[in-house]
């Protein structure tokens, strides 16, 4: 189903609404969300809707936040629909966990205008060098300001976000990223050269941490 077709599904089919499960509304109540993104999330899937844990110990922040499980070859284009449809909204729609196929993947929608605020709840750091949750965050506004991108996916130890800008050197931010992220080269590109390559060819910033 297209962007257009899932449009006029939405707006032709306002009594979807009715038929949810009564857990969808007691969890919206939960996470602060309109009612407005359970009819979206619902012409897209059954799958049981549950809120977002707190990752590596963080107790005492829970993000105003619902996930539910997809096949990866359904992922994408539910993530796409999903953006469209709540876009200007101030909520954020992302791949929250990436199994390549071999079980389900997840896809997440947080309430917040804060991008940021993703790594924020999925507690994404760099802890085998030293680096926790606000040192990333922090590196990544600075990046950011520099070369704006979007992070369209994360979980506890890696992370994903699309340019939405050009960079003035594609080898200067690779040795960039290498600094801070060396397993992305040491146990994936090979070389700093080759990263710039493949992020110009992908417009993708990817950091991992083994």
């Amino acid at each position: 189903m297209g962007i257009k077709d899932f449009f006029r599904r939405l707006m032709g089919a306002p009594s979807a609404l009715s038929a949810q499960p009564a857990d969808d509304y007691e969890l919206a109540e939960a996470v602060r969300f309109d009612h407005f993104v359970l009819h979206v999330i619902r012409q897209l899937t059954d799958a049981p809707l549950e809120r977002m844990k707190a990752y590596h110990g963080i107790t005492a922040y829970r993000p105003d936040a619902l996930q539910f499980k997809v096949t990866q070859a359904d992922a994408g284009r539910i993530i796409s629909q999903l953006k469209a449809a709540l876009h200007g909204k101030d909520y954020i729609v992302f791949h929250s966990e990436q199994n390549f196929g071999h079980s389900p993947d997840e896809i997440a929608i947080l309430k917040t205008g804060d991008q940021f605020d993703i790594l924020r709840c999925k507690g994404t750091d760099g802890q085998n060098h030293g680096i926790d949750n606000e040192a990333l965050i922090t590196t990544l506004k600075i990046w950011h300001a520099e070369t704006p991108f979007e992070i369209t996916s994360a979980d506890y130890d890696w992370l994903e976000a699309r340019f939405q800008e050009q960079p003035a050197n594609w080898d200067a931010l690779a040795e960039k990223v290498y600094a801070f992220c060396p397993d992305v080269v040491d146990q994936g590109t090979g070389t700093v050269e080759a990263l710039a390559a493949e992020m110009k060819d992908t417009s993708t910033l990817y950091l991992w941490w083994d």
